[in-house]
């Protein structure tokens, strides 16, 4: 019913559609097919409780109430910052970043959804029709986007007067624009530097790395604000800011609400702010659109495979996964085990975008629980944490990217491909599991325990050592134990939306394993002798408990599905 309303209100301007050759009826089919699409597609918040249902509806809607939060979360910041100009610069830096990353997100589904091209344009429709009504669908969309973001903003500016919230919508307008225009400009340099299939690449890292990016401001930006730094800060000092859009924005904020004091640099941004949507938009109609649908036609010439990354693993690199293969897994079944997860995680863009952003998220959590929660500047707690144990926390936190990377390893778009499993005459199919389980641990948990480790021993001696040997073994068992009871899967053979309920419990347990041989682990440290005993003594249990699950039965898998 919102959305007929929608359709409704952009379609009062008809007479205007017209004098541009757009059709009008034709343009409300069009929009009207669009948003229904949008409320029934499957998003990363409406999967979860998706279960057996095979239509999602009013999945856009669930996506909104998200970014609502996130929006309460940005309005905070817009609260706690006591001088408005660094406040609503630092809030549209954050409401402008969140809105691109939301639209990079759905990418396929409402930027580049090449299957206009063919459903749409074989029809009678003009090109100045298509033409709009993706616009106009990417506007709606966005712009649904951007109020559930801004709601708690624009609610906290009318609550401080009527001139600052009329004033926060037009800051609002100004940074939607401004937003849908630098994704275009980045979409079409990537695409004119690059070939369709490494465009699909870019975004897949583009979202890991946004991904994290916003992990990680939401746990460092709270105690960056109470910095004595932004006390009696004056943001316009900083002049490489002046090519900043959330600068201009803020000014506008800053003319309404202090014009009296206002200076000359302020009137300027004002100015630029209220241009700049003017012509971005004019840029986007005229010069970017027409390039962006054809370069839409190259990317969908270039195939279909949109989870599959363009390097498959060849030359050099594949000759080390077969040295590795030959080394850690020498059996036939295992080695077969083992070079299928290397290869196919190393293909699939699905389970990079999944697993890759936890290999940011460990130094993130370590910095938050080592020293930013702590009073006293960066510099004295990160001073006083090299003099303690804060290693033990470290490379305990390296189990969260094993568990990330087991959870999402055996789970795949493409999992109809997985028969092949179940054609092959293995009477045990655990051995396919054990190499399963060996390319995990080899390709991702020991490279980048590695990496921990010399930071451990760089920053805390040599003395850790043995501390580092007996987290690797707990982390290899506690593997072994999420392997055993939460993946009962081949690799990449299970549909991603596949829920197995009742083990909420087991979960439980299981994360309490790590845990707590973390705190007995940080309560012995002193003992080097009891150190070195325990690191035998998990070596032993790892080594049993992997042997048990390689003998995992075909009735066990049953048993599990």
């Amino acid at each position: 019913m919102i959305n007929k309303y929608i359709i409704n209100f952009v379609l009062l301007f008809k007479s205007i559609y017209k004098k541009f050759g757009v059709n009008p009826e034709h343009l409300r089919i069009i929009l009207s097919t669009k948003m229904k699409m949008d409320d029934r597609r499957p998003n990363v918040y409406s999967q979860q409780k998706q279960k057996k249902q095979k239509q999602v509806n009013n999945s856009s809607w669930l996506t909104m109430f998200f970014l609502c939060l996130t929006g309460l979360f940005f309005t905070f910041i817009l609260g706690a910052i006591k001088t408005p100009y660094v406040g609503h610069t630092i809030y549209f830096s954050a409401f402008m970043v969140m809105l691109a990353i939301t639209l990079i997100s759905d990418f396929t589904n409402v930027l580049i959804d090449v299957r206009d091209n063919y459903i749409i344009l074989p029809r009678p429709v003009s090109e100045a029709t298509f033409t709009v009504s993706r616009i106009l669908h990417i506007g709606i969309h966005t712009s649904k986007m951007a109020l559930a973001i801004s709601l708690s903003g624009m609610i906290f500016s009318f609550w401080q007067g009527p001139i600052s919230g009329l004033m926060f919508l037009l800051e609002v307008l100004i940074a939607t624009v401004l937003s849908i225009f630098l994704v275009n400009i980045i979409y079409l340099i990537v695409l004119k530097l690059t070939s369709p299939q490494r465009f699909k690449d870019f975004i897949s890292y583009f979202q890991i790395i946004f991904s994290v990016s916003i992990f990680a401001a939401y746990y460092t930006l709270p105690r960056l604000i109470n910095a004595s730094m932004l006390e009696n800060f004056d943001i316009k000092d900083i002049k490489i800011l002046a090519i900043v859009p959330s600068m201009w924005i803020a000014a506008l904020h800053e003319l309404a609400v202090n014009f009296k004091t206002a200076d000359t640099l302020t009137f300027i941004y004002s100015i630029v702010a209220i241009l700049s949507p003017i012509i971005s938009l004019w840029l986007v109609v005229k010069v970017l659109a027409p390039g962006f649908n054809q370069k839409l036609s190259s990317i969908s010439a270039s195939g279909d495979d949109s989870n599959i990354i363009s390097s498959e693993g060849k030359g050099s690199s594949r000759g080390y996964m077969n040295a590795v293969a030959k080394l850690v897994a020498p059996k036939p079944i295992e080695n077969a085990g083992f070079k299928i997860t290397w290869l196919l995680s190393s293909r699939y863009r699905d389970f990079k975008v999944k697993v890759y952003p936890a290999f940011a998220y460990v130094p993130v959590y370590f910095l938050y629980f080592g020293f930013m929660q702590k009073k006293g500047s960066i510099a004295d707690n990160w001073e006083g944490m090299k003099e303690g144990n804060m290693y033990i926390l470290l490379v305990y936190l390296t189990s969260f990217v094993l568990t990330t990377v087991l959870q999402h390893v055996s789970m795949t778009e493409r999992y109809k491909a997985s028969w092949i499993y179940y054609s092959t005459p293995l009477r045990h199919p655990g051995e396919v599991l054990a190499g399963m389980y060996k390319a995990v641990i080899v390709k991702f948990y020991l490279p980048y325990f590695l990496i921990i480790s010399t930071f451990s021993i760089v920053i805390w001696g040599p003395k850790v050592i043995n501390d580092l040997i007996l987290a690797f073994m707990v982390g290899v068992m506690y593997g072994v134990l999420v392997a055993l009871f939460q993946v009962k899967g081949f690799p990449f053979s299970q549909p991603i939306n596949l829920k197995k309920g009742g083990k909420m419990f087991v979960s439980f347990i299981i994360i309490a394993v790590p845990l707590g041989l973390g705190f007995l682990h940080h309560w012995a440290a002193k003992w080097e002798w009891a150190i070195s005993i325990a690191a035998v003594i998990m070596t032993g249990a790892a080594w049993l408990m992997f042997s048990y699950y390689r003998k995992e039965s075909w009735e066990s898998l049953e048993m599990a599905d």
